[in-house]
């Protein structure tokens, strides 16, 4: 998946079994984008009972590349051949992941908890709400102690049929229900202690930072070095469209028409998760730049693109979690060693970039984003001619160890 907490989830999932845990994950339907993607799908399924699917494997084929992006983002896409006079119609309700995970988890739980002897912690991270509402409900019945981990807040992701309210309800149930709750930032966790003031105090949350832990075959492609002149990875997820998106390709077009760039010093690459209107604003504002522009990858396919790149810049958007959240992107990039630019409001995102001795901007002064973007790629060459940059001690992949065998430790009966 492409939701936000998933790569966080995987690398949790691995420090889970380093700390003497037995990880039973109950996770969505998996896609397979190719022959060979099925076949080590079935083989997981059929060899390795620690992940419990919620439903049959999906053809990307089925979908074709956009819309099977579009799934793996948590929304709701239509097969390429479904009939267009029932899709107008709204008769065909279309296939997704989140959805269909609501609908199979209780039952594959319980079946967890009836074939294993003892589960002795329940994992939960949200939004979306489901799997917070599911841990509430399996550890009422059963008295497994939980631990939740809120990644956003819950009420700024909903599904067609959930009402905000409805996630509101769920959102402090779980903050105020004494379990053990963690979040990935700082400025999450003010976030909640602010909004339930006097229902839950400082120690009641805890913050375990994302770290880096990258797949051995990236890893390696990101320290070798790039032919060429410098690659810009531009990336736009479903919270950055409209005016945020217009201003940003101002700024870009009016950076590409620097004689640097358009001498084909600097190229650009975007990934966004508006296809169509970044599309419209590359026709209009960067005609003859040198730009190439796609929908949101497979995972792989995006952790390739960051492992080529030599700056790596982050679009925030102007909601409300985009401002207390570290997109997961960003923090591949990092654990790289990428040149980071975030456009944005200040955030965990902008504060990283600045650490890491990177760039930031706001969406709202044009210039200063034309001002970042020509001091990113001014800066990108003499990074590399020092041996690039390197983590933040605190995002390394031991950092969180302490904090994260502490928080499991309590869930053990004395």
């Amino acid at each position: 998946m492409l939701t936000e907490g998933s790569a966080r989830a995987f690398r949790l999932f691995t420090k889970f079994q380093e700390l003497g845990w037995a990880p039973v994950v109950v996770a969505p339907a998996e896609v397979a984008w190719d022959e060979s993607d099925a076949c080590s799908v079935g083989s997981e399924l059929s060899g390795y009972s620690g992940i419990y699917r919620t439903g049959e494997v999906i053809a990307a084929s089925t979908f074709g590349p956009e819309r099977a992006a579009q799934l793996v983002q948590g929304n709701t896409a239509l097969p390429l051949n479904a009939s267009p006079l029932r899709m107008i119609s709204g008769m065909l309700p279309g296939t997704n992941l989140v959805s269909g995970w609501e609908k199979q988890a209780a039952s594959i739980v319980a079946d967890i908890i009836a074939r294993y002897d003892t589960v002795d912690a329940i994992y939960a991270q949200g939004p979306p709400a489901a799997p917070l509402h599911l841990a509430l409900d399996i550890s009422a019945k059963h008295g497994i102690p939980v631990i939740f981990d809120l990644v956003a807040p819950v009420d700024g992701f909903s599904l067609p049929g959930s009402s905000r309210q409805y996630l509101a309800k769920i959102e402090e149930r779980v903050v105020t229900s004494g379990h053990t709750i963690m979040t990935p930032t700082r400025a999450l966790k003010e976030y909640f202690l602010k909004k339930y003031f006097g229902k839950v105090t400082h120690d009641d949350i805890s913050i375990v930072s994302d770290f880096c832990l990258m797949p051995a075959a990236i890893a390696s492609m990101a320290s070798q070095k790039r032919d060429g002149g410098t690659l810009l990875l531009v990336f736009a997820d479903h919270r950055v469209q409209g005016k945020d998106l217009k201003r940003f390709m101002q700024a870009l077009g009016a950076f590409t028409k620097q004689p640097a760039v358009s001498k084909g010093a600097v190229s650009v690459r975007l990934i966004s998760s508006s296809l169509e209107e970044s599309h419209k604003y590359i026709r209009k504002y960067l005609q003859d730049a040198p730009v190439s522009c796609s929908h949101r990858l497979q995972d792989k396919e995006e952790l390739d693109a960051v492992a080529q790149c030599d700056i790596f810049c982050l679009i925030g958007g102007a909601d409300e979690s985009s401002r207390l959240i570290l997109p997961e992107r960003l923090l591949d990039a990092l654990c790289m060693n990428r040149k980071l630019l975030v456009v944005g409001p200040d955030s965990p995102a902008s504060q990283l970039a600045l650490e890491a001795g990177g760039f930031a901007a706001s969406l709202n002064d044009v210039p200063a984003v034309i001002k970042a973007l020509q001091a990113a790629a001014d800066d990108s060459e003499r990074a590399e001619q020092a041996g690039g940059s390197r983590p933040p001690v605190r995002y390394t992949a031991d950092a969180s160890d302490g904090d994260l065998a502490k928080l499991l430790a309590y869930l053990l009966p004395v």
